[in-house]
C-alpha cells in the first residue's frame, strides 16, 4: 500500500473561480474570503473522491486560522458552553473555549468509564465504520457545566450529520438548550436530514466556515458531484 502524505494550505485570498475539475487538491472558501486547500483523496471505489481535512494532521499555521475564524463565529453566537464531539471536534472545542474566556469546555467521548450512567449516552454509527456501532457519552461529573445552559456544539466536518444529531439528543437529556452546531466545513448535505430528525431548524442552526461538496472522476480529474 503507498504512503499518502497530508497537507493543507490556508491562504488569504480564495480564487475569484473555481475550475471545474481538480486534480490533487480543492480551494474550500471560508466565510471571510480566504480559502483552505484541502487534499483530495479517492474513497475505495475509485470512483469517487472527498476534500479531506485532517484536523489533527494539519501545520499549526492553519489549525491557527480556523480557530481565529471559528473564535469569531462563536463569539457572535454567545454560548454559556463549549461542547466538543469527538474525536477531530475537540482539537477546535478547547481553544474557542478558552479564547472565549470560559474557565473549561464539555468533551464528549466515545470511551466509557468506569463511573458512567448509560442514561448519560446514545448510540452511534460511525461513518466511517458503519458495521461498527459504538456510543457517545457525556461524562456525569459534567452534567452540572450544561444543564440550562446555552451550549454550541463543536465538530470539525458535518457530512452525515450523526454526530451532531446524537450529541444534540445528548444535550436535550440535561435540558441544555443547543445554540447553535458550528464546524470548519459541511460536506454534501446529507446532515440536514439527520439534524431534521432531533427536531432542530437545520437552516438557522449550523454555522460552518465553508462547504466542501462530493467528488467524482471525469475526464482529467474530479468534478464536484451536481447538488452536493
Amino acid at each position: 500500500m503507498p504512503t499518502l502524505s497530508y497537507h493543507a494550505e490556508w491562504r488569504p485570498h480564495a480564487p475569484a473561480e473555481l475550475p471545474s475539475c481538480h486534480t490533487t487538491s480543492y480551494p474550500a472558501r471560508l466565510k471571510d474570503g480566504s480559502a483552505l486547500i484541502l487534499p483530495l483523496r479517492p474513497l475505495p471505489d475509485g470512483d469517487r473522491a472527498i476534500a479531506l481535512l485532517m484536523s489533527n494532521q494539519t501545520d499549526f499555521a492553519v489549525e491557527r486560522e480556523i480557530i481565529r475564524l471559528l473564535t469569531d463565529t462563536a463569539r457572535e453566537l454567545a454560548p454559556e458552553v463549549i461542547v466538543g464531539v469527538p474525536t477531530m471536534g475537540l482539537a477546535y472545542a478547547r481553544p474557542v473555549a478558552e479564547n472565549l474566556g470560559f474557565d473549561s469546555y464539555v468533551a464528549l467521548g466515545h470511551s466509557r468509564k468506569f463511573w458512567y450512567d448509560e442514561e448519560l449516552s446514545e448510540p452511534l454509527t460511525s461513518s466511517t465504520s458503519p458495521d461498527r456501532s459504538k456510543r457517545l457519552y457525556l461524562d456525569p461529573a459534567l452534567v452540572e457545566r450544561v444543564r440550562g445552559k446555552r451550549v454550541l456544539i463543536v465538530d470539525d466536518v458535518l457530512n452525515t450529520g450523526r454526530t451532531a444529531a446524537v450529541a444534540t439528543r445528548l444535550m436535550h437529556k440535561v435540558q441544555a438548550e443547543v445554540t447553535g452546531i458550528m464546524a470548519v466545513l459541511t460536506e454534501g448535505w446529507a446532515w440536514q436530514a439527520e439534524l431534521g430528525k432531533v427536531g432542530q431548524d437545520t437552516p438557522g442552526l449550523v454555522h460552518a466556515l465553508g462547504h466542501i461538496p462530493l467528488f467524482e472522476r471525469g475526464a482529467g480529474g474530479w468534478y464536484p458531484v451536481a447538488g452536493s
